[in-house]
């Protein structure tokens, strides 16, 4: 398939379903090339970088399993180029995964975070909230940033993120009917490995802080830096949580919402911004 003929790097759009149409021409209108992927070849054309869009992740592994995607597509991730799911793209680059349809999906994987499918409900929940970014996305290669805006439709959330994982920007919501069940299993889990840790560090057992105390406890640290230990969410007294929404993991950067759809380009530009440093450094080599 031929390039768009336009300067900076050239950026992958996996076109099996969803919104890569959107994610395109926002990509070419910031100056980069593009090529649409959708076969396993499509990945061998040079890519700098590759956006997993958001749309329904049960119909965009199915697809990708009948065109024999999915091997290709994990060790791109392997490979260490940038890549970015967004929404139903955060699921499928997600190491594990609850609420899953019947019989389960697969998976492409890398990223090390647990996800809960649809957490916030369905299309007739969709909202859109400023959010406060944090670690690498408020101070990163683009510069300080206040608030963004982030457009949720039948959105993930995740739960659980790894050591290696930073945040970067996080939400407070009550989960829909269909997840509090499994989410609350999920919190319960936390809570006693939480226990077990202290135990095991000799430290006296203490409730799960609050989400000002975490806060606080942040503050100036750069509460989106994971510090080596496991993130897990936060549960308020009105019976909301806090969970995160974006993250990066050196060249994996996921968010559960869709940039495409608001006027603003910044994650777009945060992206390109991750293509191009890892252009560079490739160079150099």
């Amino acid at each position: 398939m031929a390039k768009s003929v336009a300067p900076g790097p050239c950026i992958g759009i996996l076109a099996l379903q969803g919104a890569f149409e959107e994610h395109r021409n926002i990509v070419q209108e910031l100056g980069a090339r593009t090529v649409e992927v959708r076969l396993p070849d499509d990945l061998d054309n040079d890519l700098d970088g590759l956006i997993i869009p958001g749309g329904e992740s049960t119909a965009m592994a199915i697809v990708g399993e009948r065109h024999g995607i999915f091997p290709k597509l994990k060790a791109f991730v392997q490979g260490g180029k940038p890549i970015w799911g967004t929404c139903a793209g955060m699921i499928l680059l997600s190491n594990r995964a609850i609420m899953q349809k019947a019989g389960g999906q697969p998976l492409i994987g890398g990223l090390d975070v647990e996800v809960c499918r649809n957490f916030f409900g369905s299309q007739v929940s969709s909202f859109e909230v400023l959010l406060q970014l944090e670690g690498a996305a408020a101070a990163g290669s683009l510069g300080s940033r206040g608030p963004v805006s982030a457009v949720f439709i039948r959105a993930p959330a995740i739960l659980e993120a790894g050591p290696g994982v930073e945040v970067l920007a996080r939400v407070r919501a009550t989960p829909c009917a269909q997840a509090r069940n499994c989410v609350e299993e999920v919190y319960r889990v936390q809570q006693k490995q939480r226990e077990e840790l202290l135990q095991r560090e000799g430290r006296p057992s203490a409730p799960p802080p609050s989400v000002s105390t975490a806060a606080s406890e942040d503050g100036a640290k750069g509460r989106g830096r994971s510090g080596g230990e496991k993130i897990c969410m936060e549960r308020e007294e009105d019976g909301r949580m806090e969970v995160v929404v974006a993250v990066q993991q050196g060249h994996l950067l996921a968010t559960a919402f869709h940039p495409e759809l608001t006027p603003e380009r910044w994650w777009h530009q945060y992206f390109i911004s991750m293509c191009c440093q890892q252009a560079q450094t490739a160079s150099k080599k």
